[in-house]
């Protein structure tokens, strides 16, 4: 019995000291399940899941990592640990997937931290980003100081300017030296008197729009290059004097008498204008302006060209009006056009006496020739066109009016007489080349004619000898 015993209690030493070292085994396995919690916390990334029971008999822990996987599973009641075999092998197994687990989770630590660093590098960019802009402005300064240049070339050319040209070709700047023989500038008035003066040419340039010259006595200006006259802008002519302005044009110029680039307004004085033109040369222009008004004096103006181009007597790049005063234009060329007075815009006569020839011998000639209307209101116009090609005394491009007192007009005449105050409706001149011998009807005087006016004479005669027996009787 006592051997038995002994056996039994042996037994019973060596099932407890077995359950002791599976107790302890088990105690293991579970400390070190709990020392991995924190790093499958920290590995939790998307790699790893744990998943823990709240306070209740079962504690379950779940590991999952890349390429590895171990679970450990162990069920505890107060004091009571699971003796059967199955539990044996799961500490077992739990034990050695544990050490497993603590090498496949050591890496991933390292992973987790190099993820963390990405971020900061990719931040880099925003700072060029800003940058970026600080030198797309720098081409903005230079479109800024481009128009500088410009304005700097404008206030070169806008200085006024007026000098007289003498003879021997010496400058006379009259804005440096007010007065002079012959001559006299009123800054007040901004007026140039000529008194007498002998030069070859005048030029003005920027004087204002009230620019003007007062004629005393006879003024001679002659030149062979170019206008005797030439005005950068407006000019008023008036005066009791008389100005010779004689020019020519060149190979590379026009040239005359007078040119003005403004508007130019004459107002009385005496004009004896004159252009020639030879072989080589340009056209060749009496007076010419871009507005040009004509509101009294007398003015003589001749152009001829015995080269191949054109001869203009007054031509305006704009309306050309004629108030009053009287005009006589002749114009002669070879080839080219022959105009008396020309228009690129309106022709306006309003009154005043106009007297223009033209002829060419191959070219055309036209007396009056508006590249828009021509206006005729009042005033007496003599005018003929004779040689070349079909002449015309008057031409309108957009259309011709002609004051109804005027009676019937052929428009496609090469020569009129108009004389609004004397015998309306008889202002139809045939295709005369000359003007017509009889200004009232402009048809040449006839037998039949002189039979009518001596009738008229005797019924005259006849009425004063009844009138003279009647004052008898009485």
């Amino acid at each position: 019995m006592q051997t038995i015993q002994k056996g039994r209690n042996s037994k019973v030493i060596k099932m407890s000291k077995r359950k002791m070292s599976k107790l302890m085994s088990l105690l293991m396995v579970m400390a070190m399940m709990f020392m991995l919690v924190p790093v499958s916390a920290l590995a939790a990334s998307g790699e790893e899941t744990t998943t823990v029971a709240n306070n209740s008999n079962v504690a379950a822990l779940e590991v999952v990592t890349t390429g590895t996987v171990a679970a450990a599973t162990a069920t505890t009641t107060d004091t009571t640990v699971s003796t059967t075999k199955k539990a044996d092998v799961t500490a077992t197994t739990t034990t050695t997937d544990v050490a497993a687990d603590k090498t496949a989770t050591t890496e991933p630590v390292v992973t987790a931290d190099k993820i963390v660093e990405t971020p900061v590098v990719a931040e880099q960019p925003a700072v060029t980003t800003v940058q970026a802009p600080v030198v797309a402005e720098q081409p903005v300064v230079a479109v800024v100081q481009a128009p500088i240049v410009t304005e700097q070339n404008i206030q070169v050319t806008a200085i006024p300017f007026m000098a007289l040209y003498k003879t021997d070709g010496s400058e006379i700047n009259i804005l440096a030296t007010n007065s002079g023989e012959g001559y006299a500038y009123n800054t007040v008035t901004n007026a140039l008197t000529l008194n007498n003066f002998t030069g070859k040419s005048l030029l003005a340039q920027l004087m204002g729009d009230n620019f003007a010259i007062v004629l005393l006595g006879t003024n001679t200006l002659k030149t062979d290059n170019g206008f005797a006259v030439s005005v950068d802008g407006d000019l008023n002519l008036s005066g009791t004097g008389k100005l010779i302005a004689e020019g020519q044009p060149t190979a590379t110029t026009l040239g005359g008498g007078i040119n003005v680039t403004g508007d130019l307004v004459i107002d009385s004085g005496k004009y004896d204008v004159t252009a020639v033109g030879n072989a080589g040369d340009l056209t060749a222009v009496g007076i010419m302006s871009n507005d040009l008004t004509v509101n009294g004096g007398n003015i003589d103006v001749s152009a001829i060209n015995t080269g191949t181009q054109g001869a203009y007597g007054m031509y305006a790049y704009g309306d050309l009006v004629v108030n009053g005063g009287k005009t006589d234009v002749l114009t002669s060329s070879t080839s080219g056009t022959s105009t008396g007075i020309g228009a690129s815009d309106d022709i306006v006569f309003n009154g005043g006496k106009t007297t223009v020839r033209s002829n060419t011998i191959t070219g055309v000639a036209t007396a009056v020739s508006a590249a828009s209307w021509l206006v005729i209101n009042h005033g007496i116009l003599d005018l003929a066109a004779t040689g070349g090609t079909n002449p015309l005394a008057i031409y309108g491009g957009e259309g011709i009016y002609i004051n109804p007192c005027y009676g019937y007009v052929d428009t496609s005449a090469s020569s009129l007489f108009l004389d609004c105050c004397h015998h309306q409706g008889f202002q139809h001149f045939n295709h005369h080349k000359t003007a017509s011998s009889n200004p009232k009807t402009g048809v040449d005087t006839s037998a039949t004619d002189a039979m009518v006016a001596g009738l008229a004479l005797l019924s005259l005669m006849g009425l004063a000898v009844l009138l003279n027996k009647r004052d008898t009787k009485a």
